[in-house]
């Protein structure tokens, strides 16, 4: 069974429709992670200063700003007036730009990547429901992005094989059209860099998978030197761009090629908490359960995948040139994935948004597969063979997205926070949320917005306060108590657990002391006014 083009397109829109549900709703009912409120304050400055200098030893790449600034300035004037929309919007929006560039990449009978209408319908839908995308589509930091990115290479990469293998030569169209997608291909490069350093591990991974699939000797033929040139001239001039803060920085660059890679190579060695066994990613994404928590899982995404990465690896004599094609690409996935998969799991740092890159991939493959198993079902003989398979595939392909679908909303909806969700990493738990409407409550009873505060806690565990004090225009951040200056009087203090007695011997007259749970293992200690009697 095909999927007819008006089927296929109705499906697909039902699809992007589907994943907006899942993507839209609630933004603002997760507490920001610490890491998503040091990247909103970072797009803060760069929304009221208009300044943006890139940090080669922290905050990644300067994509994710730039494309904030845009949803920040169409709702906002100050960082205090942004919300969790106004950033979580740009995560969201990316997720849907990947499903059209999947849906532009094609089917083999047009040049495309997918063997079939089915393969690219059902790598949608896998991309549309999967848990983990789900979840971090919400999350505003470069995954999403990044991935949005490597999807536009591939496309492109795709285009460019395609108009190669149809070139008539002296034809100019057909060159003009060449050059374009050698651009667009430089220019998603340059942005995947600008995006996020681990963009190298793909870039190293796609390299091993084209001589893998093509060879030395056909990649020289299909990929021409002034194509190769004007992509690479692109991706740097692009990446450039970016890191020199549209060339009011040229330091960018310059820390971009220098000072990068020592600090990220440090990091992945050197930072004993994000230390994990290589199998963590593996646990996350397919078989994860914390306690007597629900069961997470998206291995069934790897029967389909592995029906591709087997069927790619087989020689078929009889087969024709447009199969051969799709077989070198799906070859090209497979050994993509694999790369990709074994350089992540080698890296001891590891955090579990890092696993989307190469989840992509699977997810392809899975869509490969089902549309193998589909394009075999086709040409058998017996029409009640062919029926009865075609049904049998298409509800276990229902199912699964139900369940992945299911399981999403529950990543999102119903347990956001909670350490019995897998995607949940070092997150701000939601008695933080009580912290925040304490010092409200206290504030609104003192100066208002300007409230004097004091926060006496050490860095890492400071995030997200300054997200959550962002309007108030008289908050002091220090990491001990100590370091606050006698001409500083604060109505409300907020010190880490351990400094809480000297806070208290300072500051703890006429104010009451409350411990909240910033997130798993840290305490803070929050002195306010003791309310006066009626």
């Amino acid at each position: 069974m095909r999927l007819g083009k008006a089927w296929e397109a109705l499906l697909c829109i039902g699809v992007l429709a589907g994943a907006l549900a899942l993507r839209l709703p609630h933004l603002a009912q997760r507490p920001m992670h610490g890491d998503e409120a040091n990247q909103a304050v970072r797009t803060g400055q760069l929304l009221e200063e208009g300044v943006y200098h890139y940090d080669p030893t922290d905050h990644h790449g300067p994509s994710l700003y730039f494309a904030a600034w845009f949803f920040c300035r169409a709702t906002a004037r100050t960082f205090a007036d942004t919300t969790e929309w106004s950033y979580r919007l740009v995560p969201v929006t990316f997720s849907l730009l990947t499903l059209l560039i999947m849906f532009a990449m094609g089917v083999s009978e047009r040049q495309g990547l997918f063997v079939n209408r089915s393969a690219r319908f059902t790598a949608l839908l896998g991309m549309a429901v999967s848990p983990a995308m789900v979840y971090y589509s919400r999350f505003f930091i470069q995954e999403t992005m990044l991935v949005t990115f490597l999807a536009g290479m591939l496309l492109c990469a795709v285009r460019y094989a395609g108009l190669r293998a149809a070139e008539v030569p002296g034809e100019r169209r057909s060159g003009r059209r060449t050059l374009w997608a050698a651009a667009g291909f430089g220019a998603f490069a340059g942005l995947a860099a600008a995006t996020k350093e681990t963009a190298v591990l793909s870039f190293a991974a796609a390299a091993v998978a084209t001589v893998a699939a093509c060879g030395i000797g056909r990649l020289r033929r299909v990929w021409r030197t002034r194509d190769a040139v004007l992509a690479a001239g692109v991706a740097i001039g692009v990446a450039a761009l970016l890191f020199s803060s549209f060339f009011t920085y040229p330091r960018g660059i310059v820390d971009a090629l220098f000072s990068t890679a020592q600090a990220y190579l440090k990091r992945a060695t050197a930072v004993p908490e994000h230390q994990h066994p290589w199998n963590f990613y593996l646990k996350i994404l397919f078989w994860f359960r914390y306690g007597r928590g629900p069961l997470w899982s998206e291995a069934a995404l790897l029967v389909p995948a592995l029906i591709a990465t087997v069927t790619a690896f087989l020689r078929f004599p009889d087969a024709s040139e447009e199969e051969t094609r799709v077989l070198r690409w799906t070859r090209f996935l497979a050994v993509y994935t694999l790369v990709l998969t074994a350089l992540y799991s080698a890296i001891p740092y590891k955090t579990p948004w890092c696993a989307l890159s190469f989840l992509h991939g699977v997810i392809l493959l899975a869509g490969m597969g089902v549309g193998q198993a589909v394009a075999w079902l086709a040409r058998q003989n017996i029409r009640g063979v062919r029926l009865a398979g075609t049904v049998v595939v298409w509800a276990l392909v229902a199912f699964v997205a139900a369940r992945h679908a299911a399981q999403a909303y529950r990543a999102c909806f119903r347990l956001p926070a909670d350490p019995r969700n897998p995607y949940v990493y070092a997150h701000t738990g939601t008695d933080a949320l009580n912290l925040v409407a304490a010092i409200e409550e206290a504030a609104r009873a003192a100066q208002g917005t300007d409230t004097p505060i004091a926060v006496a806690v050490p860095v890492p565990d400071t995030w997200p306060l300054p997200w959550y004090l962002r309007a108030y225009t008289r908050v002091g951040y220090w990491t001990r108590i100590e370091q606050i200056p006698e001409s500083f009087h604060p109505v409300v203090v907020i010190a880490a657990a351990d400094q809480g007695d000297v806070a208290d011997a300072r500051f703890g007259t006429g104010r009451r002391a409350s411990f909240y749970g910033i997130r798993p293992g840290v305490l803070l200690n929050l002195f306010v006014p003791v309310p006066s009697a009626p």
